[in-house]
């Protein structure tokens, strides 16, 4: 097989692009196990809205710390708190398991996608082809958002027996509607 010096340059470059995706990817994969075993055995980080309320974070333990100093608590909102950190970090171990997913949709989408490109596809093919591969996601992604609410629900609880996490209580019902939305939006696509 003889190929022309263009289609030769074609060739290399897209098995640069390739090749450099590829160490994306790991990278994006392995950011994504830091970040999972970072939750699992970290002190969850809590941020309030607004000015002057200063970081709070959850041991592992189940010491809730505010500006970096424990707050006294008793055995019961002790349970609370390890219940509330548990279903948070269920939740962010599902969004790291949905980030794997659409690392390895890129992943397998990368050389048909350059392929399909270099042999005239139209971007409205592309599209379709990639909307079809992210379908997955997607819908992961919508399921994710049907566990919001029980996640406020508990947070709620917890504010209410532990008046020092009320600030910290920052999950809304608008919120939880914009995650919805964004996902159908998505799914719709």
């Amino acid at each position: 097989m003889n190929l022309s010096r263009p289609a030769r340059y074609a060739i290399l470059s897209c098995s640069l692009v390739l090749l450099s995706g590829c160490a994306a990817f790991r990278t994006a994969d392995s950011d994504l196990d830091t970040a999972s075993r970072q939750i699992a055995t970290g002190n969850m980080t809590l941020t309030a809205e607004g000015s002057g309320i200063p970081k709070a974070a959850i041991t592992p333990q189940g010491d809730f710390l505010v500006a970096g100093n424990p707050v006294d608590i008793t055995p019961q909102q002790r349970q609370e708190v390890l219940a509330y950190r548990a279903q948070y970090i269920e939740i962010a171990q599902q969004g790291i398991a949905i980030g794997h997913q659409g690392v390895d949709v890129g992943r397998h989408a990368m050389a048909p996608m350059i392929l399909a490109s270099l042999f005239g596809a139209s971007d409205k093919t592309i599209d379709a082809s990639m909307d079809k591969r992210l379908a997955g996601v997607r819908a992961a992604t919508a399921k994710l958002c049907e566990r919001m609410p029980a996640l406020m629900a508990t947070q709620q609880q917890l504010a209410t027996d532990l008046p020092a996490f009320e600030p910290y209580a920052t999950l809304t019902q608008k919120k939880i509607d914009d995650c919805r939305q964004d996902a159908l939006h998505d799914i719709s696509v």
